[in-house]
């Protein structure tokens, strides 16, 4: 097999490539030469393949060959962790900006004493402007988009 038509589809380890084996096999075979012959189409099947276009077997697994390639190669990808999908990526975003939230919402209560006795004010009014202002902020970040278009950071349906 090493010299022979499948021999691309050898790895080093000796193992065979089944989807490179696969599309040589389909490549380096004549359709033509085939022995068997096509079943008999009913007058039925006739009418309906004369308006159709005509695609051999031969072109029809050469397709799904090219399907089936592309496959394996996105799995590849996945088994690589090269890349993520989607829908795991928008938890991710999600539960980040949620953390975030709680941690800017509770950063008032948790520093305004220390705050105002640097620059000896009142820390109850200094924790309430302090919260005020970062709801503010925090409702302007909600109207701004997510990456990979994941809907705003205040949106529930995400």
């Amino acid at each position: 097999m090493q010299r022979g038509s499948l021999a691309g589809a050898i790895l080093a380890d000796g193992s065979v490539d089944a989807v490179k084996a696969r599309v040589q096999w389909f490549a380096n075979s004549n359709p033509n030469q085939q022995r068997r012959k096509p079943a008999a189409k009913t007058s039925k099947l006739r009418e309906a393949a004369e308006g159709a276009e005509e695609n051999s077997e031969y072109d029809l697994k050469v397709e799904r060959m090219a399907v089936d390639l592309e496959a394996a190669k996105i799995n590849l990808e996945r088994l690589k962790e090269a890349t993520v999908d989607r829908e795991e990526a928008r938890r991710a975003i999600r539960s980040l900006m949620l953390v975030f939230r709680a941690a800017m919402l509770n950063f008032a209560n948790r520093h305004a004493s220390d705050i105002a006795a640097e620059v000896e004010a009142d820390p109850v009014r200094l924790a309430g402007a302090l919260e005020g202002y970062m709801r503010v902020a925090l409702a302007e970040l909600a109207k701004t988009r997510a990456p990979l278009d994941a809907g705003t950071f205040g949106d529930t349906a995400c």
